[in-house]
């Protein structure tokens, strides 16, 4: 008998806001610590009671419950001798089913408010009039019963833009994080210490950028500077062709010159070496010191790699001296060396420096070096004069030489002959290894300005006059640094040429078909250099903003321009949020995911994964096998109620799908919005009633509520004697609700 007594009370007590549209119980405080407190209504158990049956309506498919529109409540009472402290939660529920935007719940007058107690939703504001008699709140209102939303873009934004200032951007570094969100890092070329170019100065400068591309816009803290890796917020100098770096795995790791006191970098010491940043955490993770500038030089980014060779990281400093670290562990110099130092150095004048020995140069060009990898050897190519010291329009003679050094034995390569080339060119930018139909490099060869190329036989280092590429297209100062896929290599015109990047196909020798140009879609990017993503899109950096740009190589031009890439398949995360309530814990149920303004034949593959906050897969449903862009979520409610809910979305287009985007809905059951305030009250003051209203929206809802107090509030009397006078008027309501709730406590212990 005592069960079903026990039963019959827990159902009253939890279903009673629901059958008799009382609205939810709140959860109360504790009372103040040695005031004469009272609880007023039941305890955090009961909201909680609700969600089996919750579970069970939904599970069934039934209408889940609506809410009365408008309630407050007290749901707890503090006494302190003469005055006694109410705390209170306002209750509105939206039972449309569209959001209410910028409305207004006034509560008051009612005397007195507490300051700072005003408590209420995400994104709501509440204020005080200036006698702490009414509080009102505004913000938006969600349905009850309603949705959240998130996009997928399969077609990308209008644009990316890195900014500008801070150097000009030269490599992108493509990056695809956990949640398959595909990042754009790059490193901007030229910021140094003596940099006369606004927000290029190292002091200044902030060269270290990231892209979201599912949005176009900079990642937050984007952009930085670029930080020497060892936490000591150092900054870097970059030189003029940054386009070596190695990922490993979340690491980033690149070349760095720093000052010793970058508060003062006019008058310090420099060093130099390589820098690691993690990509996830955002944060340096590590610095690997190689050495310092010599005296007599003005600290400029005179550092090139790293170049990676087999498990070996090399980089070779301004004085022509190559380093190895290994690239499992750069803390380790590589096998074989007793240091990072490999004993190989280039001849002095190999390539000019900063400083009085090198007046005529601009200190910030940097090192005159181009590196490429074949075969665990790698090729060194430098010249004497990379550009015009008053005129970068203007040609200047040069002399080229290339260098091949053999990893295996930490040394020249055998059989190497160095033949300097003596040319004419407005700038020296980089090389490429050229191949023969079968894709076996056959030369080393330096690009030049126009369609001139200077070449060496990548075995003996002999003179070479191979046909030149695409020598009908003329790319103005030179092709920037290149990216090979497959049997083609695509070379961006640089700077101030086509703003298209060129394709030529080795196993033809030939430009290729049916497409051998791909002209930018964004305004003259100024195109620096390319690379590719880890699904076969190609991303271009330039100098002028917006000059970020990608195209898929694969589709024909679109209105004489290439074709931008089509995100066709991917995994996109979203973390969907339940309302927070001032009062404690309330029932929040996600009812489905489903996916909107899409067909299931737009899909090759759609799967919604639900995961727990440990990032565990807790509900997998597999659209094209049920055949429903629907999944219903009833059965991990009680998983998720309250929670977070995180949703993966894993797809894959199908060939004959254009969707642009298409929508990721997660539908919940809610409790009313709170709204908290504390006031406060004298014993001696008669039964007040104040009213809550909504105005604005229909039918203006409106509560009236009585002032509850203590059953035993004492009432001084007006000489300020200690002793009550009796029962203050109000209480009976109070005692009412506190019976049934010691009822229950009694036959829970009894």
């Amino acid at each position: 008998m005592r069960v079903f007594t026990i039963l019959a009370l827990c159902f009253s007590l939890a279903f009673y806001p629901v059958f008799a549209q009382q609205g939810p119980y709140p959860v109360p405080e504790s009372p103040k610590e040695g005031g004469g407190g009272v609880n007023i209504g039941p305890a955090i158990v009961l909201p909680l009671l609700l969600i089996p049956m919750l579970i069970k309506k939904l599970t069934e498919g039934k209408d889940l419950p609506t809410y009365p529109v408008l309630e407050k409540k007290p749901v707890n009472i503090s006494q302190s001798g003469n005055t006694y402290t109410i705390n209170w939660v306002i209750y509105y529920a939206n039972n449309t089913n569209t959001t209410q935007n910028n409305i207004s719940i006034t509560e008051g007058p009612i005397n007195n408010i507490v300051p700072g107690s005003l408590q209420g939703p995400t994104g709501w504001t509440g204020t005080l009039n200036s006698t702490n008699t009414v509080a009102t709140w505004t913000g938006n209102a969600p349905p009850i019963n309603g949705y959240m939303s998130a996009t997928i873009p399969t077609s990308g934004p209008a644009s990316f833009n890195p900014g500008s200032g801070s150097g000009d951007g030269y490599i992108v570094i493509p990056y695809r994080d956990s949640g398959g969100v595909l990042r754009i890092y790059y490193i901007n070329h030229h910021v140094t210490r003596n940099h006369s170019l606004p927000g290029s100065n190292i002091s200044n400068a902030m060269p270290f950028g990231c892209i979201n591309t599912s949005t176009g816009n900079l990642c937050p803290g984007f952009p930085k500077k670029l930080p020497k890796g060892d936490g000591s917020g150092k900054p870097s100098s970059t030189n003029m062709h940054p386009e070596e770096y190695f990922l490993k795995g979340t690491q980033l790791y690149y070349v760095v010159t720093t000052p010793d006191n970058p508060t003062n970098v006019n008058n310090t010491s420099w060093e130099f070496g390589l820098g690691c940043y993690d990509l996830t955490t955002d944060t340096e993770c590590g610095f690997f010191k190689l050495g310092a500038l010599p005296s007599g030089y003005n600290g400029e980014a005179y550092v090139k790699g790293p170049w990676k060779v087999g498990s070996e990281l090399y980089i070779i400093d301004m004085d022509g001296k190559l380093y190895c670290l290994d690239a499992n562990n750069p803390s380790n110099f590589c096998s074989g060396l007793g240091n990072y130092f490999t004993g190989f150095q280039l001849p002095l004048g190999a390539f000019p420096k900063p400083g009085p020995a090198w007046p005529g140069n601009d200190p910030w060009w940097g090192p005159a070096v181009a590196g490429e990898i074949y075969n665990n050897k790698l090729y060194l190519t430098t010249s004497t004069n990379p550009v015009h010291s008053t005129n970068i329009l203007l040609t200047v003679n040069m002399t080229l030489r290339t260098f091949c050094f053999d990893t295996a034995i930490k040394g020249t390569c055998m059989g190497w002959s160095v033949l300097p080339r003596n040319i004419t060119a407005n700038r020296f930018i980089s090389t490429f290894l050229y191949y023969d139909n079968s894709m076996t490099p056959r030369h080393v060869c330096a690009r030049l300005n126009g369609s001139t190329q200077s070449c060496v036989n990548i075995n003996s280092g002999v003179i070479t006059t191979p046909p030149t590429i695409v020598s009908t297209l003329n790319s103005a100062y030179g092709f920037g640094s290149e990216i090979t896929i497959g049997t083609r290599t695509y070379f961006p015109d640089f700077f101030q040429g086509t703003n298209a990047v060129h394709c030529w196909d080795w196993s033809t020798g030939s430009p290729c078909t049916p497409t051998s140009s791909y002209p930018s879609w964004t305004i003259s990017p100024k195109n620096y250099a390319v690379n590719v993503d880890d699904k076969g899109c190609i991303w271009v950096l330039g100098d002028n903003a917006p000059a970020m740009w990608n195209f898929d190589p694969n589709k024909p031009l679109t209105q004489g321009k290439a074709s931008r890439c089509e995100d066709k398949e991917g995994k996109q995360n979203f973390t969907f949020q339940p309302w927070q309530y001032c009062s404690g814990p309330k029932p929040f149920l996600w009812t489905k995911v489903e996916i909107t303004n899409a067909s299931l034949s737009d899909f090759s593959k759609l799967i919604i994964n639900v995961k727990d906050s440990a990032n565990n897969t807790i509900f997998t449903y597999d659209c094209l096998v049920n055949g429903s862009l629907t999944a219903n979520l009833s059965s991990i409610a009680s998983q998720t109620n309250g929670q977070p809910l995180k949703v993966e979305v894993d797809y894959a287009l199908s060939s004959s799908s254009n969707l642009q985007n298409f929508d990721v809905k997660a539908y919940y059951h809610a409790s009313p919005l709170e709204f908290c305030l504390k006031s406060q009250h004298n014993c001696s003051q008669s039964e007040v009633k104040n009213t809550v209203s909504v105005p604005g929206v229909q039918n203006q809802p409106m509560v009236e509520v009585s002032l509850p107090k203590p059953e035993h509030c004492p009432i001084y009397a007006e000489g300020g004697g200690n002793q009550p006078s009796g029962p203050s008027s109000g209480g009976q309501s109070a005692i009412l609700v506190v019976a049934k709730t010691a009822g229950l406590v009694a036959l829970l212990h009894g």
